[in-house]
């Protein structure tokens, strides 16, 4: 049986619909990938991006959060989407949530059609904003349509919430068939958009569970989700998931066990919990923790942990029964600007690590989620911080960190590098000790006078705009398109080489990854020789160790 409005427990059955369905689609989404090269992750990112926020909720609600009511069950979804998302896709799909949660009042039980309407419409245009350049053809096309659709049935009188979705699914995937038509690298591939692909299945997901459609019996919502399970001792009530909930309660101690998956993120969090309360012990390893902590809000500081990993055996008790809480020891004011920067391999992390940057791991086919780069933030003592995503679909991720670490009263600007070679060079002119506005405008004035490129194997056959390739030769990518096909790397090297040079260009960077043979490295060595004949350039090689692209170039 069909319903008109969306209540609680449809949302949640939405949620995990919507994870199941991109948890079985997960490999063909990433399949989609135009670029015939591993770092294809749009399903993976959009499964871990749901994945994430149910563990996210599980473990608050374990906690005792108060979730009876619609706005509050589409808040703490919305904001474990937000915090696990990864990639723009994942970040547009906390975004549908979060419209969702906004446009419902906290005292309505169901939402109507205005509600779900201005959801898609919400989702879609933060999307659009939120990139400086944004692409017809993607992921927003079909967010958009879906909102464009979602209105109209609303405009025609639809006074059911099914009419409103079925009408978005329509719009989206009319628009997702005529991604190609939009995006000459998918029409020269054959497919349609990986993100949009896997938004429309978050749309069918919705329209199953409000069509009265079961979710599957083994994986029907869990007991904790139901309200039955275990609550932890001494749980506070009406306990909220964001920083400020549950304040005037008293103080607690709060004790849970962590499971990180490496010691990094422990650390990390044992710094967090030192900003928000004191008694901080983070002992263990080296993946099991005990966390000890005194503060205010026990929610922070699960939430903490939940971003460091996996929060088990949550204990709570309340030190108000003689035990003062004793206030954490004051500390000197923060000065200066500090640095967050994604990056993967033993090299560039090193090298970004020696500059003086708080390093999260992510790279292709491994992205970091917005909560792991807010935990990074918060876990520093500067008086801001700049972010480096240094890669091109975790921009958006990292602003939605950002935005999140201002609403917390921090102060974080985003360089939105696409490369390891442009967060290099933004990091050569840091100055820690600057203005945050100056040390930002340096950045960005440096990462403007780079020009990229780089060097992979085909993973597999496809049509480029330089013609068919194999897989296993070699390419040669700048600006995020294929330049060169060839079956050895020489030639490909001197294509992206000569395309990125320009006049008056005084360094040139190498970055040998992972898979750069001793052969590689001398094809490589040998081109920059024959092109840089004569000229007064410096050049600078690294041993990168990143994944995927066995070398990367910058010229600047």
């Amino acid at each position: 049986m069909s319903r008109h409005a969306l209540d609680l427990v449809t949302a949640r059955r939405w949620a995990m619909t919507a994870r199941l369905s991109l948890g079985a689609a997960r490999e063909r989404i990433d399949a989609l990938n135009v670029f015939p090269v591993a770092d294809g992750d749009t399903g993976t990112n959009m499964y871990l991006t749901l994945d994430g926020a149910l563990e996210h909720v599980r473990v608050q609600l374990e906690l005792g959060v108060d979730t009876d009511r619609l706005q509050q069950g589409l808040a703490l979804i919305a904001r474990g989407m937000l915090l696990s998302a990864r990639g723009n896709s994942g970040v547009i799909l906390a975004q549908l949530t979060r419209g969702l949660a906004d446009a419902v009042g906290p005292d309505v039980e169901e939402a109507g059609p205005h509600e779900v309407a201005a959801a898609f419409e919400a989702s879609a245009r933060t999307a659009w904003d939120a990139l400086a350049a944004p692409v017809e053809g993607t992921i927003l096309t079909v967010a958009r349509a879906a909102g464009a659709g979602a209105r109209a049935a609303v405009d025609r009188g639809a006074d059911d919430v099914t009419e409103v979705v079925d009408a978005a699914h329509d719009a989206a995937e009319e628009a997702l068939a005529r991604t190609p038509e939009l995006l000459p690298e998918l029409g020269a591939a054959g497919v349609v958009d990986a993100g949009g692909a896997g938004l429309l299945l978050v749309v069918e997901a919705l329209q199953a569970v409000l069509a009265g459609g079961p979710v599957d019996v083994e994986t029907d919502l869990p007991q904790w989700w139901h309200g039955t399970g275990r609550p932890p001792a001494a749980a506070p009530r009406g306990a909220g998931a964001g920083p400020g909930a549950g304040e005037g309660e008293g103080a607690m101690e709060v004790m849970y066990l962590l499971t990180a998956s490496d010691p990094e993120r422990a650390d990390r969090l044992r710094t967090h919990l030192a900003h928000l309360g004191d008694s901080v012990a983070v002992a263990g390893g080296p993946e099991e923790y005990q966390v000890h902590v005194h503060l205010e809000d026990p929610s922070l500081a699960v939430e903490a942990g939940s971003l460091a990993g996996v929060v088990g055996e949550v204990r709570l008790s309340s030190l108000d029964g003689g035990r003062p809480h004793d206030p954490a020891p004051a500390a000197s004011l923060p000065t200066g600007v500090g640095v967050v920067a994604c990056a993967l391999g033993a090299g560039v992390v090193a090298l970004f690590e020696q500059a003086g940057a708080a390093v999260v791991p992510s790279g292709p086919r491994h992205r970091a989620s917005a909560g792991q780069l807010l935990a990074a933030v918060r876990a520093g003592t500067a008086a801001a911080v700049v972010v480096l995503p240094n890669d091109e679909d975790t921009v958006m991720v990292a602003r939605a960190a950002a935005l999140e670490a201002r609403h917390e009263g921090l102060v974080v600007e985003v360089v939105p590098t696409r490369t390891l070679v442009e967060g290099l060079a933004a990091l050569a002119v840091h100055d820690p000790a600057g203005r945050p506005a100056d040390v930002v405008a340096g950045m960005a004035a440096a990462v403007a006078g780079v020009h990229g490129g780089a060097l992979t194997r085909a993973e597999r056959a496809a049509d480029t705009p330089v013609g068919r390739c194999r897989a296993g030769q070699w390419l040669g990518i700048v600006d995020h398109e294929i330049v060169a096909v060839a079956d050895t790397v020489r030639p490909a090297a001197r294509a992206v080489l000569e395309t990125i040079w320009h006049p008056g260009a005084e360094v040139v960077t190498v970055l040998e990854g992972q898979d750069a043979t001793a052969e590689v490295r001398a094809e490589v060595a040998a081109v920059l020789d024959q092109v840089l004949a004569g000229q007064p350039v410096e050049v600078t090689t690294w041993d990168g160790g990143q994944p995927t692209y066995p070398v990367l170039l910058g010229v600047e």
